[in-house]
């Protein structure tokens, strides 16, 4: 009985095929229009962190009271590969990175545990740890500005937080839209020294007077028969006069003292800590985030939608305008890559016009993409793949894949027809006779994405859906190959109709004679092969010494980061000085469209003397210079290594990974280990001083936390506890004279506006002002504050780094070579010249750090693809010979790679190394084509044993050549259609391009020259590896090549 195959059971079932064909078209068709968009992947960061505050200490009493312990009990937590804290007066901010594939939530469960464990250790007048996960989608998604030509700051600051905030609030998809800039309402009780004395007032008093009388609590519940009522104790403050009217004390004659009578109440604003500016003028920003699972480019357009639909509400002297707009960045990136894309599928279906002979058999192939396409969409709505530039560039570099498996099906059918097979029976052949050759070559290209998946921290994160694309579409398209393209072809295509006698066949008839020729020639001389292929090892080694690294290439996003410190102690307004300084001459550049400052504001710290800009450039068509370039003529400007500043720049732009510079500041950075920062500070100088004498060296960033004067104030507590008052009660009055104490809040139209109680002089002129300060009321006595204890006046560091439990300090280098090579000078520097004490070390970190790390993964990835490739072919040929022939077709393909990216100035970056580990799986699919039908033309290699007979060792030769030629099509076909569906990629068209362009050009350069080499390499190889067939070709066989 004739056993009957799968191909011959799909093909007697047409309809089948159709239906099932037209509802994956359908169901991918849906699930585009519901995937989600963002700009990147969805990821969470393993990054933890944890904030504590502790008003008003010293940096080195924050690092030895609060950080350590935290420090000492986190380290014990399983899962944290390294812990950071940034220390600064009043607080500390530590961040812990985890290792890679440990789960987030239940390390920061741990996290908690442990702080729960050691708080009782903590001073009691610390704030509680705070601790979160970083997560990307914090960053706000559209940020906008209000101004207005009447209103004063403050009515604009509550115009946006009682009507717009919560009109954008009820977006869907909007987690929180938060105001920032403006003034705030506030209630100042400034105390009078004078008339206090004179009451015999002291500041703890008026403070608890004013909490005390300020009440909204329940106290408790009455129940009658039948009700059951709550019962609240309701004394809130109604307006000015009921807080100065609030009694402090009774004095001996029974008279009521006031807060009247030794201070001045005051309705104003809160003093201002920073300062948001836009283009110079003083403004309200608005911040929107969106949730987790939400759109972000439906998010971002309804947030614009809406703001034009408050415009028509708000007072005619109130503009709104949007400062920057991720979905804006999203739909253009995206665009862009469609764009690409859409370009590649043209030019992918041009090819298969010309080269494929005739529309109809084109047709048949192009069919392929289609169905290809919309099932990978199909896919990614069930594994939750967003639909990203990472994504979408994984489907532009696939399409030029997904038609080289219906092509080799496609061509080896109408070769079949030609031979005079009907329809049905060329159909059934032609694809039983490729089926298992491609089955193969699918599974090695798949193969090299497992090591992709595999890699680990940011790479394998920003990776992964790039991978995931493109595996699913190339599977899509092998099934589409083997179950719909010979279906099409047994309908579509006509025996005789499909070869067109062109101009362009007879060019490709032509090149196929020569082939042959010239196959034969080499053959004969495999040395030279032989040479060659040493040749290529070489020069790959040259190459790949010579052409410079980086993480992932800069991209032109049209923003950047400036940010500025200034030394302790500057006035809120000497920053604001100079930063608009700055904005003046930012915004005198053609290519600046808007500077959004923070002044007195930096990340997480708020602080006087700390300032950050946001640059955002005009359109990438209106200017001349890429974001790059601006930002070295703003180094250039603005960066004078003599001035008392700190001045740092790094890329911005929209999503989690904050654009093109990865969060990371310019330059070299070089980190500094060791146990005590005075010895690290000068060590710094040291190196700043030597490598300013250097001819490259540009400029070097050198963190200049200078010491500041403190006065430091050690209690007595002998005396103290004479008076029968508490140490806290000491520290808690001069607090309140000091900095001032939050007393309550008061009410007035559900809002809650704080209440604080202060010194009238704010802050003190001399130190006559805090000697004299009288804290504590003893009977008829006022004790003063000197004679609580005794005042030292001393130097405290403002910053103090720790990393892994060790003090650190970074610097960074501004270089005009190129930086990869040149820390090789930096290393020459710092070990020769700089002499280090014992303890103390360097490392490069920054960016050289991630690109160590992304490489040294990358170089696992490639071996781990090799191998894997090498076990699927040995797995597909059942021998350990053939796969190691094809293999040969990787060093050639190495070598395109490395010379392309070298003569077009590209570096090696991450997405140019999985170009070169996806080149594996590509190039070795023709090898696996060509060496399996060699063994079905010649028997796997039968020849004559007899010496006198000819006639066998002429027929396997005539047949191996035959093989080569009638596989030289389809493999120059399938490498045509991938090159020229990567050019528009590697031409880095539109925003956003220039990231995956490396990654094109890295396949294009290795398909383009393996594939030429392989048509002569790989029979050399099948030839030359047997000593049979190498004896066959010195008996002097001559015959004519057709």
């Amino acid at each position: 009985m004739k056993k009957i195959t799968i191909t011959e059971r799909i093909l007697k079932r047409p309809v089948t095929v159709f239906m099932m064909s037209l509802l994956v078209v359908g169901f991918g068709l849906f699930a585009l229009a519901n995937l989600r968009i963002t700009l990147m992947p969805e990821f969470n960061i393993p990054v933890l962190a944890v904030s504590v505050n502790y008003s008003n200490v010293a940096p080195e009493d924050m690092s030895r009271l609060v950080v350590e312990p935290i420090e000492g009990a986190i380290m014990g937590v399983e899962g944290i590969d390294q812990v950071e804290s940034n220390v600064r007066r009043g607080g500390a901010f530590i961040i812990l990175r985890l290792q890679p594939n440990v789960h987030i939530q239940s390390t920061e469960m741990k996290v908690r545990e442990a702080m729960d464990r050691i708080r009782p250790l903590l001073p009691s007048e610390a704030n509680e740890p705070y601790i979160f996960q970083f997560d990307p989608d914090r960053s706000p998604i559209v940020q906008m500005s209000v101004e207005s030509s009447l209103l004063g700051l403050d009515e604009l600051r509550l115009l946006s937080e009682e009507f717009i905030e919560p009109r954008m609030e009820r977006i869907p998809g909007v987690a929180s839209a938060e105001t920032q800039g403006g003034l705030r309402r506030n209630f100042y009780v400034s105390l009078d020294p004078v008339a206090m004395s004179r009451h015999q007032v002291v500041p703890s008093q008026v403070v608890n007077a004013i909490r005390n009388n300020n009440v909204n609590q329940p106290i408790g519940t009455m129940v009658t028969d039948r009700i059951s009522y709550s019962i609240r104790a309701e004394a809130i403050y109604q307006s000015l006069e009921e807080i100065e009217l609030t009694v402090v004390r009774m004095s001996e004659d029974g008279v009521p003292i006031r807060v009247k009578d030794v201070a001045n109440v005051e309705n104003t604003y809160a003093d201002i800590s920073s300062i948001e500016e836009v283009n110079g003028r003083n403004s309200v920003t608005l911040q929107i985030q969106k949730q987790s699972d939400a759109n972000t480019l439906d998010v971002a357009q309804d947030a614009i939608a809406e703001m034009h639909r408050m415009a028509e509400l708000l007072p005619s002297s109130v503009t709104m305008q949007v400062l920057s707009n991720e979905g804006e960045f999203i739909e253009n990136s995206i665009n862009n890559l469609a764009q690409s894309a859409l370009i590649a599928l043209i030019v992918v279906v041009l090819i298969l016009l010309l080269f494929m002979g005739g529309w109809r058999i084109a047709f048949v192939v192009a069919m392929s993409i289609p169905v290809s396409i919309t099932a990978t969409f199909a896919a990614m709505y069930f594994l939750d793949i967003t639909l990203n530039i990472i994504s979408i560039t994984g489907l532009a570099l696939a399409i030029g894949l997904l038609v080289d498996n219906s092509i080799v099906v496609t061509e080896n059918i109408a070769y079949k027809m030609v031979q005079g097979k009907g329809r049905f029976q060329a159909a059934l052949e032609g694809t039983n006779e490729v089926a298992g050759a491609l089955l193969g070559s699918t599974l090695t290209t798949l193969a090299v994405f497992i090591p992709i998946l595999g890699v680990s921290g940011m790479t394998g994160t920003v990776t992964r859906d790039l991978a995931l694309t493109i595996s699913i579409a190339i599977s899509s398209s092998f099934l589409a190959s083997i179950i719909l393209i010979p279906v099409l072809a047994s309908i579509v295509m006509k025996p005789g109709q499909f070869r067109t006698k062109s101009r362009m066949f007879r060019v490709i008839d032509r090149v196929e004679k020569n082939y042959g020729k010239i196959l034969f020639w080499i053959l004969r001389r495999k040395y030279i092969v032989a040479l060659f292929v040493v040749g290529i090892l070489f020069g790959s080694f040259y190459f790949f010494r010579a052409i410079p690294g980086e993480f992932f290439p800069e991209s032109d996003t049209g923003e950047f980061d400036i940010r500025v410190e200034l030394p302790a102690g500057t006035q809120l307004v000497a920053t604001a000085d100079l930063l608009r300084d700055y904005t003046d001459q930012l915004l005198d550049m053609p290519e600046v469209r808007t500077v959004i400052t923070s002044i007195g504001r930096q990340r997480w710290s708020t602080q006087s003397n700390l300032g950050q800009m946001k640059v955002l450039l005009v359109d990438q068509r209106q200017r001349r210079m890429s974001t790059e370039d601006v930002i070295q003529v703003v180094e250039a400007r603005f960066d004078d290594p003599l001035a008392e500043l700190d001045f740092s720049v790094s890329g911005s732009g929209p999503g989690g990974m904050r654009g093109g510079r990865w969060g990371e500041g310019r330059g070299i950075a070089v980190t500094l280990y060791g146990t005590d920062m005075e010895t690290l500070r000068d060590l710094s100088y040291r190196i700043e001083e030597r490598m300013l004498r250097e001819r490259e060296v540009v400029s070097v960033f050198n963190p200049r936390s200078r010491p500041g004067p403190e006065f430091e104030f050690h209690p007595d507590r002998e005396r103290i506890a004479r008076l029968d008052v508490r140490t806290m009660e000491v520290a808690s009055a001069f607090g309140t004279q000091s900095r001032g104490s939050r007393a309550g809040f008061y009410r007035e139209e559900g809002r809650e506006i704080p209440i604080e109680v202060r010194n009238e002089r704010r802050t003190f002129q001399n130190r006559e002002d805090m000697f004299h300060l009288e804290l504590l009321q003893v009977g008829d006595t006022r004790v003063p504050i000197t004679a609580l204890g005794q005042f030292e006046l001393r130097e405290s560091l403002q910053r103090i780094t720790r990393r892994d439990r060790e003090v650190v300090l970074d610097m960074r280098f501004i270089v005009r070579a190129d930086e990869d090579r040149y820390r090789s000078t930096i290393q020459e520097i710092l070990e020769g010249d700089i002499v280090l004490p014992d303890g103390y070390r360097y490392d490069f970190s920054g960016r050289l750090r991630f690109q160590d790390d992304s490489a040294r993964e990358m170089r696992i990835a490639f071996l781990f693809a090799l191998l894997l490739t090498y076990m699927v072919m040995a797995s597909l040929f059942e021998n350990f010979r053939d796969p190691f022939i094809i293999m040969f077709t990787v060093p050639l393909a190495f070598f395109g790679s490395l010379l392309l990216l070298f003569m077009t100035g590209t570096p090696l970056s991450v997405p140019a190394y999985i170009g070169i580990v996806i080149l594996v799986g590509i190039v070795v699919n023709n090898g696996i084509v060509l060496v399996d039908y060699i063994h079905q033309k010649t028997g796997h290699g039968l020849i004559s044993t007899d010496k006198e007979d000819r006639r066998m060792d002429r027929i396997y030769l005539i047949a191996f050549l035959q093989a080569c030629k009638r596989r030289m099509r389809p493999i120059l076909l399938t490498a045509m259609t991938t090159i020229f569906s990567m050019i528009p990629l590697a031409l880095e068209l539109g925003v956003g391009a220039e990231t995956w362009s490396p990654l094109a050009k890295s396949v294009i350069g290795g398909l383009a020259f393996a594939t030429l080499l392989t048509l002569f390499v790989v029979p050399a190889v099948v030839i030359g590896i047997s000593k049979k067939r190498r004896e066959l070709l010195k008996k002097g066989l001559s015959f004519t090549i057709e």
